[in-house]
């Protein structure tokens, strides 16, 4: 079985954000800035000021022969990851869509 490494961006909207939320995402903007942003399993979670757009990037690894299926998992899990993430902030979103890089595929010629 193959091992695959995909870099992982998921994109969404912020929605129905109440003051607290608001509060709380203002507070962390530093921390969750675009140039702070890396790829890892626990993913970086960046915006901007305006709190109208988001995004998670995400380094997964999945073990599949068929690099297809594997990608496929990958997406579903960072969409999985990232909604986990909103959910445990209380942060409302929706439009959620995610897009994976299958690092290998970087030196195809």
């Amino acid at each position: 079985m193959s091992i695959h490494i995909f870099r992982v961006v998921v994109r969404g909207h912020f929605h129905d954000l109440d003051d607290a939320a608001r509060a709380l995402l203002l507070a962390e903007l530093d921390d969750h800035d675009i140039f702070k942003a890396s790829y890892t399993a626990d993913g970086s979670f960046t915006y901007e000021r305006n709190l109208v757009a988001f995004s998670f990037r995400y380094e997964v690894r999945e073990r599949d022969d068929v690099a297809a299926d594997a990608e496929a998992r990958a997406i579903e899990l960072g969409l999985e990851k990232a909604a986990t993430s909103l959910e445990a902030i209380s942060v409302g979103h929706r439009h959620l869509r995610a897009t994976a890089t299958n690092m290998a595929s970087m030196w195809d010629a």
